[in-house]
């Protein structure tokens, strides 16, 4: 990596950190550039501005959790149940140890949290790049279990009632240790809180 891709990088990660913080109106340019070891005119040349550096900051957030999922447009739903209940399941267990475990996820919470309250360009970002391409993945596997179509509002309620189980690891995760008298989930909680998600993927099982 060059110093241009470290300075630059680290400018994505301090507007991370500071936009969900202090949101976008009370971050300045002269904390992101002090957040992030760099010179201030850095924000201009590799962002243009502020505001371009809060647009790669969630493009960044978009492409990683994508990434981590494993799911892209390319990924194509299986012809057969067997194989769309599979699929789901890795994708499910991915999702569930990513929300439970990464540190760098935590860090994307308040950013992404900022924008499902007050929606801006960078919520577009966010969900044409990452939460539209997951939803849509999920949902066609669904409906290849089910036998509804995949833009049946019914798959598009279960779709977003399962995420919102996986991300409730995320957003209530230290209530959850709390109550397991944990201070981190070690690897037989994680194991079995994938089961646990995953037993209720045979709720879309539905015989052909």
């Amino acid at each position: 990596m060059t110093t241009e891709d470290t300075t630059r990088d680290r400018l994505i990660q301090a507007g991370i950190r500071l936009f969900g913080e202090y949101g976008y109106k009370a971050t300045t340019t002269r904390m992101l550039a002090d957040e992030a070891r760099a010179n201030i005119g850095s924000i201009a040349y590799y962002f243009d501005n502020k505001h371009g550096l809060y647009l790669a900051a969630a493009r960044h957030i978009a492409g990683a959790l994508r990434e981590r999922l494993g799911i892209d447009d390319s990924l194509i739903s299986p012809d057969d149940r067997d194989t769309a209940r599979a699929t789901l399941e890795v994708i499910v267990r991915r999702m569930v140890r990513t929300f439970a475990t990464d540190v760098e996820c935590r860090h994307w919470l308040l950013m992404v949290m900022r924008e499902q309250v007050h929606p801006s360009e960078a919520f577009d970002i966010l969900q044409d790049q990452a939460f539209g391409v997951i939803q849509v993945t999920l949902s066609q596997l669904i409906a290849r279990l089910t036998g509804r179509d995949a833009d049946d509002p019914i798959t598009t309620l279960e779709t977003h009632t399962l995420v919102g189980q996986m991300v409730f690891f995320l957003i209530a995760r230290e209530p959850l240790l709390r109550r397991l008298s944990l201070t981190s989930f070690d690897a037989d909680t994680l194991t079995t809180i994938e089961d646990v998600v995953v037993s209720h993927l045979r709720l879309y099982d539905i015989p052909a």
